[in-house]
């Protein structure tokens, strides 16, 4: 059985940068322990990106939300604490997909590349719950319709705890498992 643990955009702009919220820093050690425990079990890990470019006031999101953020280059567009490491030196079970919004159409085929097959278990975690978390689950469970999906809610965070616990409900009125 194939285990792909997803941690969407755990950012240094969306932990203390642009987009920073308390409490969202808390969340390092456990996530961290997550990737580790995950890779020493032979699974695998895809780590997701907010991906700006310099213009990104200029983009549809942008519109959306004009706070300038996961700039390409930035400090702020890397995996923040020591997820960083990540980052500086990959390994044959992780990889990195930059995406340019919300949620990432190529989420699916990633997660098949890195595994080299669809995986059968996919746990989520990361930033922000409302948004990316639920927006890639989504893509996920729509893209890999016999894969296991589940949200590590404890494991996840947002600046504003009702939508999330709106996306929590969504998700599982979809079958996606959140624990």
């Amino acid at each position: 059985m194939k285990k792909l643990l997803v941690v969407v955009d755990y950012q240094n702009d969306f932990v203390t940068g642009a987009l920073g919220f308390a409490g969202a820093e808390t969340l390092e050690p456990d996530i961290a322990a997550a990737v580790t425990e995950t890779l020493q079990n032979d699974g695998y890990v895809l780590f997701t990106r907010d991906t700006h470019p310099k213009g990104y006031l200029h983009t549809r999101e942008g519109g959306y939300l004009p706070i300038p953020h996961c700039i390409e280059g930035t400090p702020g567009h890397q995996l923040f604490g020591s997820l960083h490491l990540y980052e500086e030196t990959p390994t044959p079970h992780t990889a990195i997909l930059n995406k340019p919004t919300f949620g990432s159409p190529d989420i699916g085929q990633a997660a098949i590349a890195l595994c080299q097959t669809p995986p059968d278990v996919v746990e989520l975690c990361g930033l922000v719950t409302d948004i990316c978390v639920v927006a890639n689950a989504i893509l996920l469970h729509s893209f890999l319709p016999n894969a296991s999906i589940k949200v590590r809610q404890a494991l996840c965070g947002s600046g504003n705890t009702q939508n999330a616990g709106a996306a929590f409900a969504l998700l599982k009125g979809m079958g996606i498992v959140v624990e």
